[in-house]
């Protein structure tokens, strides 16, 4: 052994001083492995030695070469934990070395810090990935060098912190360097206790020694975590209570039967509290409206009118009614509400067009299926009683806005007559009654003609001009905003279908070019309704063998994927959104389409690829871009290397390979509108290359920024693609400039790139608040994201207060609730929402504040959501939301179980759960089976290619129809209880045998024939672990071989 550990010593530390490279490093590492075999820990402990006395930062060398070992395997991160520990300032010093100088006792040395949080990073990324752990076995031996290190970093840090109490003159605050480990440490649990393969491991009854062990240290180190990472130490908090891994004294235990026994009584208690009256306030609705709204437009008709149904359900007498009058006046309100609060908020132009369009083409269509024969009402009414709500200052007389019409002022004068207008348009009243609900003569009365999805599909096949003159109309506030929209979905589907290219480039350029027609065909469309046929279209894209010119195919082939990107971009679609595969053309470049390849990753045919563009464009001995060149790369291909392509570009002119002259002239191509796409990948690549602080090419990368960014292209057509790309990447480059700006304050050219993205800038209808925003939220004395929180809890609990006139809705924006999601976790959202609740209640105003709450766990999020927009109505129904998280409903759900618990403590935040939950799980049962009214489809408006598509509808579509209906019914509950339901469901919401006459969605789930679904159940059975590697558990070295002690543990006594 003694040779074996004097060779690998060599062999390293040569390595180390002739900073050989990884390539060089793999080789001969394998070969010295192949003849002398060494185990992993002693292998780490080699490698992470000190090699000085006093190091103050680590080598560069040692983290590439432990990343090699890694990768293949040589190591595993607990031996690399061990290692890192045995040479930690956090070990505490052996018997009888006090008095031994450490400088001169190597054993003694210690790493940096540094390495150590190198280290914990590293292995956090492993572990929330899931690429590790690997084995049973790993998991047991890290619990244990985890467990070990939490315990000594606690006792090590709170001694040094008593030793600066101790010492007058020492700052009083933990040196920042050991902040960094003790987060560093903390990201690496957090990422141990949520990766699945570990709890499986934890839930284990051999491991309940294990478990003991480490909650007791992940028991004392939350608190000392939290003393200066409170995020993370609440992000482990939320783990340690999912999972329950507390640490339980002998006495608790003693005391459990007395516990429960207590628990028992608390629950009956709870059993027993009373419901708060159910009231439906303005304010519930206008949090749900504005939900729909604050990002990508969540639409789907079915969800939200069963929402609308389910909220005004009255139950007496054994009897159940709707309040259709108050759904009708109060959806009014609640969108004249968003409106107003827009206005107040100063939102960008193109967000209040956003809500104009819903108020006016929207919500006439939402009123109209709501006037279906079983809800008789008198809309007229509704109408004006609701107007009669509105803020008269955000939406004065259009004869009282003069001021408007001369830009000194920002009043919504038009937005009533408009809405009337559309109203009338669909029948809901008559002409007439506009100048009398106005109070005024309107300046513009109703379209003459209400359109009609498919004589507009017809105008389009006819006459291909039409179509220019039907997406300008979208900009329109009339009511015809629906049948535009459907018109135009069909109609590229047709063009799919019958490849008819040029046309669908031209209509893709003239969608792409108006971001405001994007957010208008939202309202009325799934995204894969629109965007699934291009996606496939683009997938199934070839270049045949006798093709004469091939920048033609690329000019049609990157106006479609332009339109794709807007999309995809402006709202942050996934895949899945887009109703595609992961093996997609698309799905792949959204995946890996910013990333450049190392040479030495690249296929044989990339090479080639790339390097027929390269000289194509950089050659300067050619006249340019043969066809030769794009003839040997599919467009597909080429997309996907262009990030490669820039990388190349960036080197060689870095390197003095390509002059600045030539780097440009053959960007220059880049700015066509055949190639003009590759620039999202292409600007992608280089925000993140220039943020590198690895290089020294920056003067070459900010030449061909200005080049790419401030030199437009010449022609109308690159001039309004290129606009449309530089504002799908303005955000990334606003960052990129900003953060170049500080490094590099005397550089002269990043201030005119700023000044030219400033115009393309809030492109993006993203859930993410603005730094200005969330620091209006933090900046205030004694407020946190929390406390805002409940700040707008209470507003809207109190809107409108019987004792004041205040008409105006209070400030609020969803995004508040997605960023203390993102921030503070589910658990300590929904702690703020029932303390809110809960000081409402004391102060009689509870029944408001409990609908605010249950609006704000309701409604639908564009990820961990609670309510799926599965959009059940449409031939291409959407996939379910991201799930990343435990959402509100569940976390409640999570408070509701431990309520009993929480009542000795405090009984009125007990109560409160017990009610929000109850009123949460009845509202999203009530969605669940609720049904639209059989009227509410107009078979009229259904298309041929809708009957052509359900009646050649796939298989696969067919499962995920299925698997929407079985998503839909499992909200309501038990999934299991519901299988009967769903079989009967099935059989009769979706007759495709009676295609022929149209379609008949009217029922509340969405299903094929008699298709079996009886293998859906909601328990689903975890595979058996496989603890045969896990060795003797007898002791809690757990076989680990009788090498411990050189790993600087003391297994035995933990």
């Amino acid at each position: 052994m003694d040779s074996l550990i004097k060779e690998w010593s060599l062999f390293l530390d040569r390595c180390l001083e002739n900073r050989i490279r990884t390539e060089l490093f793999d080789a001969t590492s394998a070969q010295l492995y192949g003849r002398l075999p060494i185990p992993g820990r002693k292998l780490a402990a080699l490698l992470l030695k000190p090699r000085s006395a006093n190091a103050s930062s680590p080598d560069p060398r040692v983290v590439v070469y432990l990343e090699r070992l890694l990768a293949l395997r040589r190591v595993d991160a607990p031996d690399v934990l061990a290692a890192a520990f045995q040479f930690s300032r956090d070990q505490p010093p052996r018997p009888g070395d006090e008095g031994i100088p450490s400088k001169d006792d190597p054993s003694r040395w210690h790493n940096p810090p540094e390495l150590e949080e190198i280290i914990f990073h590293r292995l956090h990324k492993a572990f929330a990935n899931g690429d590790r752990p690997t084995s049973n076995a790993e998991s047991t031996r890290t619990l244990i060098v985890v467990s070990k290190w939490m315990s000594t970093m606690v006792a090590s840090h709170t001694s040094e912190s008593m030793l600066i109490h101790a010492i007058p003159g020492l700052q009083q605050q933990p040196q920042q360097q050991s902040i960094n480990v003790r987060e560093a440490l903390g990201m690496l649990v957090a990422a141990f206790v949520e990766n699945v393969k570990t709890i499986q491991f934890l839930n284990h009854d051999k491991a309940k020694d294990l478990r003991r062990v480490f909650a007791q240290s992940l028991s004392t180190f939350i608190p000392f975590l939290a003393q200066t990472s409170i995020t993370i130490a609440n992000r482990l908090e939320i783990s340690q209570k999912e999972h329950d891994l507390h640490d339980r004294p002998l006495a608790q235990v003693s005391n459990d039967a007395a516990e429960n026994a207590g628990l028992e009584v608390a629950a009956l208690q709870l059993e027993a509290v009373m419901d708060l009256a159910v009231l439906n306030t303005r304010a519930g609705l206008y949090v749900f409206i504005n939900s729909l709204l604050v990002a990508r437009p969540l639409m789907d008709d079915f969800l939200v009118i069963n929402y609308l149904l389910s909220r005004y359900k009255v139950y007496g007498d054994n009897m159940c009614w709707i309040e259709n009058q108050n759904i009708a006046t109060d959806l009014i309100t609640a969108g004249f509400d968003v409106l107003a609060n827009g206005m107040y908020r100063s939102e960008p132009n193109q967000t209040m067009f956003c809500l104009k369009s819903f108020l006016v083409n929207k919500m006439p269509l939402l009123l109209t299926q709501l006037t279906a024969s079983i809800f008789p009402m008198t809309m007229e009414m509704c109408i004006t009683q609701a107007l009669t709500r509105v803020d008269a200052n955000a939406f004065p007389a259009f004869s009282q806005s003069f001021d408007d019409m001369l830009g000194t002022n920002n009043s919504l004068s038009d937005v009533r007559q408009d809405f009337l207008n559309a109203c009338a348009l669909h029948g809901l009243l008559p002409a007439s009654a506009i100048e009398r609900l106005l109070g005024e003569t309107p300046v513009q009365g109703p379209p003459e003609t209400k359109y009609n999805r498919k004589d507009l599909l017809n105008q389009c096949k006819e006459n291909f001009e039409k179509v220019n003159l039907f997406i300008d109309e979208i900009d329109n506030l009339d009511g015809n905003a629906a049948a535009i929209v459907g018109a135009l979905a069909d109609f590229i589907t047709h063009l799919c279908e019958t490849q008819m290219t040029m046309y669908l480039k031209t209509l893709c350029n003239l969608l792409s070019r108006k971001p405001q027609a994007l957010d208008v065909m939202l309202q009325f469309a799934s995204p894969a309704s629109i965007l699934r046929p291009l996606c496939q279209f683009l997938d199934e894209w070839r270049i045949d063998a006798d093709q004469g010119e091939y920048q033609p195919l690329y000019d049609e082939f990157g106006a479609i994927l332009v339109l794709v990107l807007a999309f995809n971009y402006r709202y942050g679609l996934t895949y899945a959104d887009l109703g595609i595969g992961p093996d997609s053309f698309v799905a792949q470049l959204l995946e890996r389409g910013q990333r450049s390849i190392a040479p030495d990753d690249l296929t044989e045919e990339q090479g080639k690829q790339l390097e027929s563009w390269l000289r194509g464009l950089y050659d300067a001995d050619k006249e340019g871009l043969s066809n030769d060149v794009f003839a040997s790369c599919r467009p597909q291909d080429f997309y996907l290397i262009v990030p490669t392509l820039f990388s190349q570009t960036v080197l060689a002119c870095s390197s003095d390979v390509l002059s600045i002259d030539s780097v440009k002239g053959g960007l220059e191509y880049l700015q066509e509108t055949f190639l003009l796409p590759s620039l999202v990948g292409g600007l992608t690549w280089m925000t993140c290359h220039a943020l590198k602080q690895t290089h020294q090419d920056t003067t070459a990368v900010m030449q061909i920024f200005d080049k790419l960014i401030r030199c437009a292209p010449s022609s109308g057509d690159a001039q309004a693609m290129h606009s449309t790309i530089v504002s799908i990447v303005s955000s990334r480059l606003e960052k990129c400039f900003l953060t170049l700006k500080k490094r590099h304050p005397s550089r002269t050219d990043i201030d005119p790139l700023l000044q030219v993205i400033k115009g393309n800038l809030n492109y993006e209808r993203s859930i993410y608040s603005s730094m200005t925003e969330f620091e209006k939220w933090t900046s205030s004395p004694n407020h946190t994201l929390s406390t805002s929180l409940r700040h707008s809890v209470q507003q809207l609990s109190q809107w409108p207060s019987p004792a004041s006139l205040q008409l105006n809705p209070p400030n609020y924006t969803h995004k508040q609730l997605y960023a203390s999601l993102k921030i503070l976790g589910a658990y300590k959202t929904i702690r703020a929402i029932v303390e809110e609740i809960k000081t409402q209640t004391e102060g009689g105003n509870g029944a408001a504040a409990l609908d605010i709450g249950v609006a704000m766990i309701c409604s639908p999020m564009v990820e961990n959501s609670a309510l799926d927009m599965n959009w059940v109505t449409s031939l291409t129904p959407a996939s379910a939301s991201a799930r990343t998280r435990m959402n509100l409903r569940e976390m409640l759900k999570n408070e509701f179980e431990n309520a009993a618990s929480l009542w000795t403590a405090d009984p009125a935040a007990a109560e409160t759960i017990v009610r929000l939950h109850r009123r949460v799980e009845a509202q999203l049962a009530d969605v669940a089976q609720a049904v639209l009214p059989a009227t509410q489809i107009d078979i009229q408006n259904v298309s041929d290619a809708d009957i052509s598509a359900a009646q050649n509808i796939s298989e696969e579509d067919l499962k995920a129809m299925n698997d929407v209906a079985a998503a839909t019914i499992a909200a309501a509950g038990d999934l299991q209880a519901s299988n009967q339901e769903l079989h009967r469901g099935l059989e009769g919401h979706l007759d495709l045998s009676a295609a022929g006459a149209g379609l008949d969605l009217n029922m509340g789930g969405m299903g094929v024939g008699g298709m079996n679904t009886e293998g859906i159940t909601a328990d689903m059975t975890l595979p058996d672990l496989d603890l045969g590697d896990m060795g003797d558990m007898g002791d809690i070295g757990m076989g680990m071989g009788d090498d411990d002690d050189g790993w600087g543990l003391d297994f035995d006594n933990m």
